[in-house]
C-alpha cells in the first residue's frame, strides 16, 4: 500500500508531462493509452490530430504557432466549446437573429411579391384554357367492318364553354381505371367550331383507347373509368390562348404558389432569393458564425488549430 502511495505522485507527474506535450508532437503508444485511461475524450482528440497531421506538419510556420498548444489545452477547449449551455445559447441567439434578418427583408420585398402574385394570377386566369371550357366523356360508337375483325370506334365528348362562347380549342385526356386507379389509355381532341353552349363533338378513337374499349359499352365506361383532362389551347375570336404560353410568361417560382391563399415566411424567402437575388442567412448559418466566435474566445490558438485540422480557414485569423 505504501508503495502505491509513493508511486502515485510519480505517476501523476508522468501523466502531467504527457498532457503538457505539444499537439505537434507524436505520442508514443503507451502515452496514448495513459491519456485515454485518464479521459476517454482523448481518444477522439488524438485520432483527430493524427488523422490530419498532413494539414500542418509540412508547414514550419504552423508548427511554430502550435508548439505552445498542449494536449490538455486542446482537451479543455473541446470540452468548453461543446458545452450544452453554450450550444443552446448560441442556437437561441441564431434563431432570433435569423428571424430579425428575414423580417427586415420581408418588409422590403413582401409588397412587391404580393403585387406580382396578383398580377400573375390575372395573367393565368386570362391565359388558362381551363377557365374557358371543359370536356366530359359522352359516349362511344362502334362500327364493324364487313371484312376482317377490325372495328372503327368513335368517341364523343360534351364540350361546355365556361366564360362566354369559344371559337375552338384543344385538349388531352387520360383514361383511368377505377379498379386499379391506373392510366390505361390516352387521347386528345381539337375543335375549330364556334360554340356558345353545351355541344357534343366526336373524334376517331386512337388505337389504345379503341383496344381498351372494344368490348365495352358507353354505360360500362362511365361506371368503370374516369377521364382526366388537360386543356391545351382555346380560341377566343381571332386569339388562340395556349397553356404553354402561360408557363412561359409566369416565372416558375411564382407558378408554385398561385393557388395558395397565403404564403408563409419561408415561401416568401424562397421567392426573394430566386427573383431578387437576396440571400437571407438561415439560423444554422448564423449559428455556425456565432459558434466560431464563441470558440475563438475560449482559446484562440486551439480554435485555429481545430480549423486547420478541419481544413477551414477564416479571414479573422
Amino acid at each position: 500500500m505504501k508503495k502505491i502511495i509513493l508511486l502515485l505522485p510519480i505517476f501523476l507527474l508522468l501523466l502531467s508531462c504527457i498532457e503538457n506535450k505539444s499537439v505537434i508532437n507524436k505520442l508514443k503508444l503507451e502515452d496514448v493509452s495513459k491519456l485515454i485511461k485518464q479521459d476517454s475524450l482523448y481518444e477522439s482528440i488524438i485520432y483527430e490530430i493524427d488523422s490530419h497531421k498532413s494539414n500542418f506538419e509540412d508547414n514550419i510556420i504552423l508548427m511554430s504557432k502550435f508548439k505552445e498548444l498542449s494536449y490538455s489545452d486542446y482537451l479543455d477547449y473541446k470540452k468548453k466549446s461543446s458545452d450544452e449551455y453554450l450550444i443552446n445559447k448560441v442556437y437561441s441567439e441564431a434563431d432570433s437573429l435569423a428571424q430579425i434578418n428575414l423580417n427586415e427583408e420581408l418588409n422590403i420585398y413582401k409588397p412587391k411579391i404580393d403585387s406580382s402574385i396578383t398580377e400573375y394570377r390575372n395573367i393565368r386566369d386570362k391565359n388558362d384554357p381551363t377557365k374557358y371550357f371543359k370536356a366530359e366523356f359522352s359516349s362511344i360508337e362502334k362500327e364493324y367492318y364487313s371484312y376482317g375483325n377490325d372495328v372503327m370506334m368513335q368517341i364523343s365528348f360534351n364540350i361546355t364553354p365556361l366564360n362566354g362562347p369559344i371559337h375552338g380549342g384543344g385538349f388531352l385526356y387520360k383514361v383511368i381505371s377505377k379498379e386499379t386507379n391506373k392510366e390505361v389509355a390516352e387521347g386528345g381532341g381539337r375543335l375549330n367550331t364556334y360554340t356558345f353552349t353545351d355541344e357534343i363533338f366526336t373524334w376517331e378513337a386512337p388505337y389504345d383507347v379503341k383496344d381498351e374499349f372494344e368490348n365495352t359499352s358507353t354505360e360500362y365506361i362511365k361506371e368503370n373509368y374516369d377521364f382526366e383532362f388537360t386543356y391545351v389551347t382555346v380560341k377566343i375570336k381571332d386569339k388562340t390562348i395556349s397553356a404553354i404560353d402561360m408557363f412561359l410568361i409566369i416565372p416558375l417560382i411564382y407558378q408554385v404558389y398561385l393557388d395558395k391563399d397565403s404564403l408563409n415566411m419561408w415561401e416568401y424567402k424562397s421567392i426573394m432569393e430566386s427573383e431578387f437575388d437576396i440571400s437571407v442567412k438561415s439560423s444554422s448559418e448564423i449559428m455556425g458564425e456565432l459558434l466560431r466566435k464563441e470558440k475563438k474566445k475560449i482559446n484562440p490558438l486551439a480554435f485555429k488549430f481545430e480549423s486547420i485540422l478541419s481544413g477551414y480557414t477564416h479571414s479573422t485569423y
